[in-house]
Formats: C-alpha cells, structure tokens, sequence
C-alpha cells in the first residue's frame, strides 16, 4: 500500500462494501476539526442530502446519500501497478507456502510421490509482468498508475468498481501501455472533463478499440457523444445498465466514426426517436437493446421494394425482454433495414415457436439467423407458404382497390415478394370462397333421384345437415337414421361421412359439391 493520497472532491471512496464519491472537505459548524462530505453510490447509504444543521455543504442527487465522516475511516489507496504485484507476482514467499502446503497434501493424501508439475515454471511465468495479456484488479482500491512500463504485452484491462476517478488517471494508465486494445471501467464514477481535457486526452487514447462502462451514471447520451472525442478508434462501447432514456440526435462526422459494436441493453431506451436517432451512427454493425421496455419500433416510410438509409451496415440486433405488443408489425418494420442478417428476439408468448419463426423467416428478408438457430432454405420456402397464407384471402379481399393494396403493402412489405415465388393468391382461392363462409351444395336422394340445392354453412356439422335434409325430403325410412357420403366429381368416388360429429369442412367439402343420401 501506498501512503494515504490527498484528498479532494471527486475522489471515490470505498468503506465496507460501498462505493462514494467526496463532494465536501472541511469544518461543520459547531464541531471540531475537518470532515469529509460522501455522496453514496447506494441511495440509502447516508443520512442526509449534503445539509446538516440547517447548513448545506454539498449536494446529492437524492436526499438520502450523504454522510459526514472523518479522513481516517477512509482505507488507503493501491496504484494499479501495486495492485497487480499484488494479485499476480509470486513471491518467494508465496512459492515457500505452496511448497508447505503439498507436503501437507502429500501427508492427507499418503502419497509422498505426489507432485504438481511445472509448479516453478508457473511462478516465473508470473514473476514477469510483460508477458501478463488480459488482468483484471476488480474491487481493488485502485486509485493511481504507478509505473506500467513493463507491461509491455497487456491487451485487455479490468478496472471494474476500482477508485478510479477521473478521466486523466485513466489516460495515464492507457498512455503506458501501447499494446492495450480493451478496458472495463465499469462500476466506476468518472469527473466530468472539460473541452481542453478532452483535446489534452485524446493522444493517449488513440490504441484503445474496446470500452466497457456499465454502470457508470452515464445518463446523458450527449455526453457520451462528448466522452467519445477522446476514443477516435474505439470499436466496441458497452454502455449497459446506465439510465439512460433519451437518445439525442447527433452528429458523429468526429466522433464514434468507427464504432461497430453498442452494448446499450439494460437502460431504458424505449421511444422510437431514440432508436432512430442511434441509426444514424455511421458504422454501427451490432446492437444491443436487449431490456429496455420498448413496446414498437417503427422507421421512416418507404416503398416496399426500398430499404431506409438508417442502420446502413447493421448486421446483428438484440432485442430480448422487451414488452413488443405488436411482432408481425415488427418485423415489417426491420425488413426495412437493408444489412440485417441476425436477430436475437423473444418469442410471441400468444402462438408458438414454430409460428413466430414462420412470421419473422418469413416478413425479414436476407435474415440468416434467428435466436442463433441458423435458417435454411428450406425453413424459408415453408416460411413464405405460410405467411402468403395468412394473407391470402385479405389481400384478395382489396387486390382491385389501389388505395387499399398500397396501405397493404405498407404493412405486408413481404407479401410482394412472396408472390413472386409462389404466385397470386387469386390462381388458387376462388372468389366465392375468400367472400363467404357459406357452401351451395347439390343434396340427392340416391333412392327416389330427387336433388336440391341448399346454401349452408362451410362448419355445419353432419348431424345438423341430417336434421336440414329430414326437414326439405321428409323423414327417411331406412332403419338407423341417413347415411351420407360425398361424391368426388374429380375422382368419380364417394366418399362415406361417418363422424356425424365433424363438419363439412372437415371432409373438404367444396362448393357445389353433391352430398348423397
């Protein structure tokens, strides 16, 4: 450890389990010597909002997480150089007490022979800090650099819910180690920097492609957008569980011009400006909304034959434990997104799985994967079968209407292009079958030749249809009541109607079939 930093607003604490920020240094009135005014990570952590005794020393944003403590409760801090001494380098020390501890496994164990192989190699391997790659010093009291310049092959960096504090820290761990790609600052309450820090900043940033800041109290995507003038490489932002609710309209002609992958899962991003207002990053391949109440989504109009110029290169999109009301509605809207290939999406909770894959294999073009489960041509033929069936009978319904048909298309961009491959539904339902639920069917008694013709219901059931023909020829007096079959014109058969349970359209009865008795 390193003696106790000096204190200032803005430094992170930790005392127990809880994370503050230090918003006052100084005397309260009527009391002796100096006090140290902590804003809680936790809410309900404190007493007060900054104002004791009628007097208000500080702010906090809710009216519980202030407290007034002494500088000595507070631990002291780690550089992060000590940090990683002290979780990675064996020590003498620390290779004497392992070799104690396999002699006491050896006598538990009553094999003397016993061994760990490569045990000194290991301890060399981690007695050298320039071959560590990925380190993580979590939940360290880490609050400075120290010097890094051995670190010569680090790539990935966790400082997670560390003491971390302000913006040039963070540079200055960054700036020593050229090879560093990746760092987790997550858990973590940075000082907002200003415009000539940032400028000042930006040099040390320039290797860095991954960011990860989850839970960060970053609410302001603006000032996210600011932050990010410092990252001109960054590839891969994870912004996840941070508040945020508003995505703002920006520009990014200097700013996040090469990101590709947005972590933005876990806020509560739900209005369909701030979507659209994300679409607008240039770049953007993969996205995460994963969890933040949204209900719709629903993009600029456009022809059905033309795709938006927003998510340009948007590949995949994560949309689970979102409360959609309306999938089919959904999914005609992201067909709309001209690179989309993999979608991650809860299923309809009304109809199956197999339907809800159906609807959106079938209304998504260039859709590859669905829930990581890959899509064949084959789940994509049945796919488009099914949906051309669905709309069959509306589309036929308004197919002569151009008003009509136009705001159809708009809401069924698939339907177009399914009629391509499988042909209009008009060649195959016939126009008195998509208007009407109602048969004419030919009714002949096979012992007298007498026939009429009757209108009924498609779903009558057989017995009804006994009962309609008892009353139009009188009751029969064959012992056990009528026996009826239908005659296939088609395939000049009849075919026996047993169930008298079932309806004609159970046994396909088509209009102006004949039903035999």
């Amino acid at each position: 450890m390193i003696p106790q930093c000096r204190l200032e607003t803005g430094v992170r604490i930790r005392i127990g389990q809880h994370f503050g920020t230090i918003r006052y240094i100084g005397e309260v009135v009527n009391t002796e010597g100096e006090w140290v005014g902590v804003e809680w990570d936790d809410p309900q952590r404190g007493k007060h909002s900054g104002m004791v005794n009628g007097v208000e020393y500080f702010q906090t944003r809710n009216e519980k997480a202030g407290s007034m403590i002494r500088s000595e409760k507070i631990p002291t801090f780690m550089s992060l150089l000590e940090a990683i001494n002290d979780k990675y380098i064996m020590t003498e020390d620390t290779l004497g007490l392992g070799a104690e501890m396999l002699k006491e496994v050896q006598k538990q164990m009553h094999a003397p022979l016993f061994e760990v192989v490569g045990m000194e190699k290991l301890g060399v391997k981690q007695s050298n800090l320039s071959q560590l790659v990925d380190v993580s010093v979590a939940y360290f009291p880490v609050n400075s650099a120290g010097d890094l310049s051995t670190l010569t092959s680090l790539c990935s960096l966790d400082v997670s819910a560390t003491l971390l504090w302000n913006w040039k820290l963070v540079g200055d761990i960054i700036a020593q180690i050229p090879t560093l790609q990746e760092i987790n600052l997550s858990n973590n309450r940075l000082v907002r920097p200003t415009d000539d820090e940032i400028c000042s900043l930006v040099t040390k940033f320039h290797n860095l492609k991954k960011l990860i800041l989850k839970k960060c109290a970053l609410s302001s995507w603006s000032e996210i957008v600011r932050l990010a003038r410092m990252w001109p490489l960054i590839e891969s932002l994870s912004l996840e569980d941070n508040g945020l609710r508003v995505i703002t309209e920006e520009s990014y002609d200097l700013t996040l011009t090469k990101l590709q992958v947005l972590d933005l899962q876990n806020n509560q991003i739900e209005d369909k400006h701030s979507i659209i207002a994300l679409g607008r990053i240039p770049e953007l391949q993969e996205l995460s909304l994963n969890a933040n109440g949204i209900r719709q989504i629903s993009f600029p109009d456009c022809s059905h034959t033309e795709k938006i110029s927003l998510f340009s290169k948007l590949r995949i999109l994560y949309l689970r434990d979102n409360p959609i009301v309306d999938q089919c509605a959904t999914f005609n809207e992201l067909d709309k997104l001209v690179a989309l290939e993999h979608l991650t999406m809860d299923p309809d909770a009304g109809v199956s799985y197999e339907e809800t894959e159906a609807r959106v294999v079938g209304s998504i073009a260039g859709l590859k994967t669905f829930n990581r489960s890959g899509i064949g041509e084959k789940l994509r033929r049945d796919s488009e079968c099914d949906m051309w069936k669905m709309y069959a009978v509306q589309w036929c319904l308004i197919r002569n209407d151009a008003q009509q048909l136009k705001a159809f298309f708009k809401t069924h961009r698939m339907y177009p292009r399914i009629m391509e491959r499988l042909g209009s539904p008009e060649q195959f339902l016939p126009d008195n079958r998509k208007v009407s639920n109602m048969l004419n069917l030919h009714l002949l008694n096979e012992r007298t030749g007498e026939m009429r013709e009757k209108k009924v219901p498609k779903r009558i059931n057989l017995q009804t249809l006994e009962n309609l023909i008892v009353k139009l020829f009188g009751p029969s007096d064959r012992q056990g009541g009528l026996q009826l079959s239908l005659f296939d014109r088609k395939r000049d058969v009849r075919i026996p109607l047993e169930n008298h349970g079932k309806s004609l359209d159970f046994y396909s009865v088509e209009d102006q079939d004949t039903i035999v008795f």
